[in-house]
């Protein structure tokens, strides 16, 4: 019984060493059979746990603008990233690639993008799944693990 203690031990030492990179199913939030492109000015960047965002302002159909909220990669990934920091400000204009959302979603009071509760009036169907960016210049970064240009 002692040894078998001791292996559950060890494997739960390992496993607290490695990183959570995926805390939750892209798929499970985010139509990833279609991607659509937004085109607008970022109005600012969160770069916040566990997700970066992004709210982009956007035009729709109509002419009218729409606040945009684009779930990026997690800090780990933007920190091996430094670039993403430097230009993703407000101010830009940037056309995005994304994952429109299944469900709709809201964002908590800690910025943390969740489904969607019955209860709760800040839904919208304006919160997507991040892929590349592109910049006025023809730059193309990877801002999450969305769709690409």
């Amino acid at each position: 019984m002692r040894p078998v203690l001791g292996m559950v031990m060890l494997v739960v030492v390992i496993a607290s060493g490695i990183p959570a990179m995926a805390h939750h199913s892209g798929a499970f939030y985010f139509d990833m059979t279609k991607a659509i492109t937004l085109e607008g000015l970022i109005l600012r960047v969160e770069w916040i746990n566990p997700h970066a965002l992004i709210f982009l302002q956007s035009k729709n159909e109509k002419g009218e603008l729409e606040t945009w909220t684009i779930e990026g990669a997690g800090l780990v990934v933007v920190a091996r990233k430094p670039e993403l920091k430097e230009r993703l400000k407000a101010g830009i204009w940037v056309a995005a690639r994304v994952f429109p959302p299944r469900n709709p979603l809201y964002l908590d009071d800690t910025q943390t993008v969740l489904l969607t509760r019955p209860d709760d009036p800040k839904t919208s169907s304006r919160i997507v799944e991040g892929g590349q960016i592109r910049f006025s210049n023809g730059d193309v970064l990877a801002f999450g693990g969305g769709p690409k240009f």
